[in-house]
């Protein structure tokens, strides 16, 4: 995976445009293995499932950066406002998902991040799915997305 390989501290004092980013060069890519637990009782990948792996490699994403710990203590964070999600084919216990995730388009005070779901081994293409993030003050009201933030995530291959 590209960006850092280190951490990096955020206090109360930091800002985001403190930060210093580095432009990653390729989709990172993050590996579930799927459970009997993990099924809706057809015995398919449940999708609040699938939600769970999407946002678990969103963090992926922001972990080798940001101290997670201290995410929420920054002036301006994201909420999800929209998922979009489309199901191209089943995933069953046993199998493997890569999920690949990148940034697709920004906004002003908005992003669309893009993730991909293939099952390892035959590279089928399991599910695809555009998360629209707004980007808010701690009072909840919508701020423009620092530019910053457009460095600190892959770009997808066909970006907007």
């Amino acid at each position: 995976m590209g960006g850092y390989n280190r951490s990096i501290r955020v206090t109360p004092d930091t800002t985001i445009d403190s930060i210093p980013l580095a432009p990653m060069t390729t989709l990172p890519e993050v590996r579930f293995h799927i459970y009997p637990t993990d099924c809706d009782m057809l015995g398919h990948l449940n999708h609040a499932t699938m939600l769970n792996f999407l946002e678990r490699a969103r963090w992926a994403l922001l972990e080798p950066q940001v101290d997670i710990r201290q995410w929420a203590k920054q002036p301006v964070f994201s909420v999800v406002r929209h998922v979009d999600i489309d199901y191209l084919a089943q995933s069953l216990p046993g199998e493997d998902l890569l999920i690949r995730s990148g940034l697709l388009a920004v906004r002003n005070t908005s992003y669309i991040v893009r993730q991909e779901a293939l099952k390892v081994g035959s590279s089928l293409l399991v599910a695809r799915a555009n998360i629209v993030f707004v980007t808010i003050g701690h009072d909840g009201r919508p701020v423009r997305v620092p530019d910053e933030w457009r460095q600190m995530l892959p770009q997808w291959p066909d970006a907007e």
